[in-house]
């Protein structure tokens, strides 16, 4: 069997036999793809902790018949402050399902530009000053790599291009994938919802911020517009990918306090404990 070496991120892992994992990796060089960690199940085995998700390794694969063995493997970074986060540690679990969900297996065009952009967002959130703007930034980043970018900077349905005299009156149609001026919303027929101009030039700011550093120190507009973004980001991802990211449920409800009210917030069908949005 041939052996090569890779840089990857865990991105999930799921029990295989008794002693086995099936874990996703995300290779900047190799795209994503599922491999065999054999005995990792065993809590004396080498590779026990470092196929945990999150976990960034120096990799050595034995290519298989079906899928690929893990043989041996580095930890580069184990993000130790994301793990000891209850809030950060949803919010990257979070990161890496959406990009599990969103890239095909073996896509090795799209990879490094997703890699880097995985890798620096666990990088930027284990210092982030308002981690839900790092998580915004990474959903608006990885939408334009993939070609579902919102479209903020002219109307969704006339094209016309938002100016100060505008600023006021745009709205969100989510199954449109864009803002819309108020004109046009009054006679189109699509869902629509409140998109104020903060919270429009706020995912403007977060989608095009490369550095990571003014990145860590940003922080969302707090009240409406905080809402209005994730809520328009949410939306735009359920159109795209026509469902719901699983782990976007834990993260609301971690947002809202309603941990209680987690399979309320996943299943609409179950009644809530307790008043929730």
């Amino acid at each position: 069997m041939a052996v090569y070496n890779t840089h990857a991120i865990v991105l999930r892992r799921i029990p295989l036999g008794e002693t086995d994992k099936i874990i996703t990796l995300m290779t900047r060089d190799g795209g994503k793809y599922n491999a065999v960690a054999k005995g990792s199940r065993k809590t004396t085995s080498r590779l026990a902790g470092a196929t945990e998700p999150l976990m960034f390794l120096r990799a050595s694969l034995a290519e298989g018949m079906n899928l690929d063995i893990l043989t041996q493997c580095e930890i580069r970074e184990s993000f130790a402050a994301l793990r000891g986060d209850f809030g950060l540690y949803l919010r990257a679990t979070y990161s890496c399902e959406l990009l599990d969900k969103t890239t095909p297996e073996r896509d090795t065009v799209s990879a490094p530009e997703a890699f880097d952009l995985l890798l620096s967002t666990m990088y930027v959130l284990q210092r982030a000053t308002d981690p839900d703007a790092c998580v915004h930034a990474y959903e608006l980043q990885l939408m334009a790599q993939i070609g579902y970018e919102p479209q903020l900077i002219e109307c969704v349905r006339c094209e016309r291009a938002f100016d100060e005299a505008m600023v006021h009156t745009t709205v969100y149609a989510p199954a449109r994938g864009g803002a819309m001026c108020d004109v046009c919303a009054d006679t189109a027929k699509d869902e629509t919802f409140p998109l104020s101009a903060t919270a429009r030039l706020a995912m403007l700011d977060l989608r095009y911020e490369a550095d990571p550093r003014t990145l860590a120190a940003y922080a969302l507009p707090e009240g409406e517009p905080r809402a209005e973004i994730a809520r328009a980001l949410r939306s735009h991802l359920r159109y795209r990918l026509e469902r719901d990211v699983r782990s976007t449920a834990f993260l609301d409800a971690f947002r809202l306090g309603a941990m209680d009210d987690i399979d309320s917030l996943m299943n609409p069908l179950v009644p809530p404990t307790k008043d929730t949005p």
